[in-house]
């Protein structure tokens, strides 16, 4: 059979054929839909796979559809079950016909699952013994309304060659498992089937293995660097580093060290992306420095490694769960950019002792000796080096020139660049993109001379000369960015900075085009090590009269806020151990800290802390305000909110938003609540600029009518709300949205019909959704 309709993560309305998809289920929906083809889609979707799992028959005469066609040429691995009623489809032979095409053309894979038949059955055809042959048969018998043959012989012959390659195929058969024959099981769905009863009934061991066997090919790589130079060599020494681990009996433990800008992270990517189908699962823990919470990073790993999902509240807690849940799982982790002990201590110490001897954990760090104390032998640590004199000169020109070489003339100028970066790849890549575009001899000439005077004894400075050549709302960007918004979503970075005029959006780009930042897979801002102490570098050291930044926890910072320069932004996720220090600060800074606090836009922080703040002044130019652990009920008439444009609430108690409906903040962009609200009010419809609306774990039943007066809504993600049983009806005038996430509305009884309406929708995600029993009509799936 072949389908209409894509997996609850994909949508049902646009253009549908860019879709990429990590798995495929081929399959015949009337032998196996209902049974193992659902069971292996609920299970890959656990794994974070994208899957496409078709909803509906095609009819008589219909042909493959754009959707199908792409989502089978971009899986990387395709499951084809083969049941007794298979080849009666000739949608799902030709799906198979396009999978065997792909598969030799795009190096994916087939995974065979023989279900009530047996491999000769696909083999043998030719004949009219078996169910395959006989259905092949009948194929070939069938006229068109003309009496004309209506699949010629070369049609039946490719269906036959497929079925037989696909046969040879070492796959499952399902009379191997659980001593149950498969026809046992055919019968059971039959009558199962008749009364109208779901089957519960599950080949828990077919289950694993075929899934075991996905996780093991499909291709699920993270992006490491457009211009490769010097990898292969690099790759190559890690992994016999990694070959001279002696067996211990536990987990093997192998380090990363160097230089920051060296390219550690990209080395780590690489061995993932080679080695993470050699294990069982796989987890990639990125940037823990700078994520300071290691029960998240804990989280992570659980979640990743043994699909445990819930809180975690202390790393002592944490560790407890590792130890418990790890137990001889069969993993690859990477540890990225450690610089405590402490955090090795949380999430290393307990893996290394429980894990399968066969596992591996790599880490990287800029500081051998943290390493060393948490046990790493030194003979495990490979310390990676800057690229050889060939390979900086690739890597540099690719990013100057759009080619590995010099262009005619600029032989020597390039060498003296390349003999100030000493083979430092962030150096070399950040430099040659601040001279791609400059074509005159002389002005590379100029820009040589501005860096010689700094270079090569501080090769940090050297990446000044790009924060240099920013304007002046590129450079306050840039230092925002280093000082509290790195592994931030990018979409919610530019909807704090843009006005009416959309400049936040052409600055980041602008950041982009020269390599100062990055945007992930995720679509969360990267940016290297080097670049992001710059910025801190700068934003302590600009001349006075600047606006401070201030993002660590520390006595200093005290000290800043009750000096005499303004504050632009605030990072401050404390302890209990400083709280009694701010409200200390409170009493004794007065109408000092309260003129300072004055030009306030970017308040990231927790608890009391907050509240303390609010209380010494109107921060009338606050633009984002992220708020943890947020103690209150609703937020007070003393949060300044008429210039907001992000507002990211977290906390156990929040009931409602603002207490008056007067009081909505009108330049609202982003609106994220993780709380328990129970009530939103009805000016939530004033939002005018509203694009982002996600709550999570609310106790709302149900929407205001309100809400769908907000015509600008591009996302909104109603993410765990358990309580929540339809949504509004006027949900279809939101005809701006593209994205609609329900994931974990499990009470969630129906769609609207103008859900239909919809019409630039382009993702429905409805996952574990379970008391959702149909979508409507005019969903068109």
């Amino acid at each position: 059979m072949a389908s209409s309709s894509t997996s609850t993560s994909t949508s049902s309305h646009g253009n549908n054929d860019n879709y990429v998809f990590d798995v495929f289920i081929n399959h015949r929906g009337p032998d196996v839909k209902r049974t193992l083809a659902t069971h292996l889609y609920n299970r890959l979707c656990k794994h974070d796979l994208r899957v496409f799992l078709d909803q509906q028959e095609l009819q008589e005469g219909e042909n493959i559809t754009p959707q199908i066609e792409s989502a089978i040429r971009t899986a990387s691995v395709h499951i084809a079950i083969f049941s007794p009623r298979y080849a009666d489809s000739r949608w799902c032979l030709d799906e198979l016909l396009l999978m065997v095409e792909t598969m030799s053309k795009a190096r994916s894979t087939i995974i065979p699952v023989f279900y009530g038949v047996k491999p000769a059955d696909l083999r043998w055809t030719h004949s009219k013994n078996g169910a395959y042959a006989r259905a092949l048969c009948v194929l070939e018998e069938k006229k068109t309304f003309d009496n004309q043959r209506r699949y010629d012989y070369s049609t039946i012959e490719k269906w036959r060659n497929a079925l037989s390659e696909v046969a040879d195929i070492k796959g499952f058969e399902g009379e191997m498992y659980n001593g149950v024959k498969t026809g046992v099981l055919q019968c059971l769905e039959a009558v199962f089937k008749l009364c109208n009863f779901p089957l519960v009934f599950k080949p828990k061991e077919l289950l694993e293995d075929v899934v075991e066997a996905v996780l093991k090919n499909v291709r699920r790589t993270l992006d490491v660097s457009e211009y490769p130079e010097g990898l292969a060599e690099k790759l190559k020494d890690l992994e016999t580093t990694v070959s001279l681990q002696q067996e211990s009996g536990k987990a093997r433990v192998v380090g990363i060290v160097g230089l920051g800008g060296v390219g550690k992270t990209t080395l780590a990517k690489e061995f993932f992306n080679h080695h993470r189908s050699n294990f069982k699962r796989s987890c990639f823990l990125f940037d823990v420095r700078e994520k300071s919470n290691l029960n998240f990073m804990q989280k992570i790993l659980l979640k990743d490694l043994a699909q445990l999902y819930g809180k975690i509240h202390s790393p002592d807690e944490g560790k407890v769960k590792i130890r418990r849940y790890l137990q001889s799982c069969q993993a690859l982790i990477i540890v990225d950019d450690v610089d405590h002990v402490k955090q090795l201590d949380a999430l290393l110490l307990p893996a290394r002792d429980v894990l399968h001897p066969s596992s591996l954990i790599l880490v990287t760090s800029r500081d051998k000796r943290v390493l060393i104390n948490s046990d790493i032998a030194e003979s495990s640590i490979y310390t990676l080096k800057g690229l050889n004199p060939q390979h900086s000169r690739e890597l540099f020109c690719s990013h100057a020139f759009g080619q590995p070489h010099p262009v005619v003339g600029f032989d020597e100028v390039v060498q003296k660049f390349l003999d100030g970066c000493q083979g430092l790849p962030l150096s070399l890549k950040v430099l040659g993109a601040h001279m791609r575009g400059i074509n005159s001899l002389t002005s590379w000439k100029a820009q040589l001379h501005k860096i010689s005077k700094i270079l090569p004894e501080d090769i940090q400075s050297s990446l000044k000369i790009s924060y240099d050549g920013l304007d002046e709302e590129e450079k306050k960007i840039f230092l925002d960015i280093a000082c509290f918004f790195i592994g931030e979503d990018m979409d919610t970075v530019i909807r704090i900075w843009d006005g009416t005029d959309g400049e936040g959006g052409l600055s980041v780009g602008n950041l982009q085009n020269k390599c100062l930042i990055e945007v992930d897979e995720e679509n969360r801002i990267r940016m290297h090590d080097h670049l992001r102490e710059l910025g801190r570098h700068l934003a302590n050291k600009e001349p006075p009269g600047c606006e401070l930044r201030l993002w660590r926890p520390t006595e200093s910072l005290l000290d800043n806020l009750s000096g005499q320069l303004p504050v632009r932004g605030i990072r401050m996720v404390h302890g209990n151990d400083t709280e009694q220090s701010f409200e200390n600060l409170i009493e004794l800074a007065g109408s000092r800290l309260s003129i300072n606090m004055r030009r306030l836009q970017l308040l990231r922080a927790d608890g009391c802390f907050v509240e303390s703040l609010f209380r010494v002044g109107q921060l009338t130019q606050l633009i984002y305000l992220r708020w943890e652990n947020c103690p209150i009920s609703s937020l007070p008439s003393t949060i300044p909110i008429k210039n907001l444009r992000v507002i990211h609430l977290e906390g156990e108690n929040l009931e409602t938003l603002w207490q008056h409906e007067s009081e909505a903040p009108l330049q609202l962009r982003e609106l994220y609540i993780d709380a328990p609200l129970s009530y939103v009010p009805e000016s939530i419809g004033t939002l005018e600029h509203l694009e982002k609306f996600v709550l999570y774990k609310s106790n709302l039943e149900s929407l205001p009518n309100e809400f769908c007066h907000m015509h600008s809504l591009k996302h909104v993600g109603l993410k765990e709300c358990e309580k929540i049983t339809m949504l509004p009806n006027s949900i279809g005038n939101l005809t701006g949205l593209q994205n609609l996430d329900l994931t974990g509305c499990s009470n969630l009884q129906r769609l609207p019909d103008s859900v239909g309406n919809l019409t630039g929708l382009q993702s429905l995600v409805l996952a574990r959704c379970s008391a959702l029993q149909m979508l409507p009509w005019s969903v068109g799936i």
